[in-house]
């Protein structure tokens, strides 16, 4: 077993709500990233399913912005996770809020 080098008096751990809020903004975007490859290859006339999964994706990106949000509130927590994943959701909500735009101008 290998010896320690340094003292650690503080024990830190990675927030849970950053953590979520990383896995919910990743499968937001993982899930844009189907439906748009789905509706350019069925070339624009996918069926309604589409729509319940593009909600979905949108409301994982929400969630993981509030989620994101909170877990800077926890105490003695890494902020690795936290930032990470309010970046991602916050990158999520805007793509989606963009290819909403675009689906209503049509």
């Amino acid at each position: 077993m290998a010896k320690q080098t340094g003292y650690s008096f503080v024990e830190k751990k990675h927030s849970g709500n950053g953590i979520t809020a990383t896995v919910l903004g990743g499968i937001s975007l993982v899930i844009l990233l189907v439906l748009l490859l789905t509706a350019f290859v069925m070339k624009g006339t996918a069926a309604g399913w589409i729509g319940a999964f593009g909600f979905t994706g949108i409301a994982m990106a929400v969630c993981g912005l509030v989620y994101g949000f909170t877990s800077f509130h926890d105490d003695c927590k890494y902020t690795f996770f936290s930032k990470f994943g309010t970046i991602i959701s916050t990158a999520a909500v805007v793509a989606w809020f963009f290819i909403v735009c675009i689906g209503l101008t049509k």
